[in-house]
């Protein structure tokens, strides 16, 4: 629970419903209120709502708004420095990706964790529990 005793919230932007659907049922399973976005575009318009998230979980290949991009404009958006939303939310990359220059081009973006798929339940909500509790 987050200190205002809410559940802390995070949002899923994969444009794979199966891989969305089984995350947010793992991380609802420990506690944590989910939302999901399908591409970039859709996780910029939540990000415009009053409740920001307390941790985004981001794949990287997807249409209209890959992952990069969408970190590139999450990252124009925090460096606005609006007065009433956090300065950095932390991200996590989830890819099927294996390159590992795809990672390192993703982590110059101020991603907090990467993980690859498939990756198991115990290393996403372990990796969730190191950034937001």
């Amino acid at each position: 629970m987050a200190k205002d005793g809410h559940h802390k919230t995070i949002l899923i932007v994969d444009d794979d419903p199966d891989y969305s659907e089984l995350t947010r049922m793992r991380l609802e399973a420990s506690g944590y209120y989910v939302s999901c976005a399908g591409n970039g575009r859709d996780a910029l318009a939540v990000l415009e709502k009053n409740c920001p998230p307390n941790l985004i979980i981001m794949d990287v290949d997807m249409p209209d708004r890959n992952g990069l991009t969408t970190l590139i404009n999450i990252g124009v958006r925090e460096g606005k420095g609006e007065k009433d939303r956090p300065s950095h939310i932390p991200v996590i990359v989830a890819t099927g990706l294996q390159s590992e220059k795809v990672r390192e081009v993703m982590m110059t973006q101020n991603v907090n964790g990467y993980l690859k798929k498939p990756y198991d339940s115990e290393e996403l909500i372990q990796t969730v529990k190191q950034l937001i509790g």
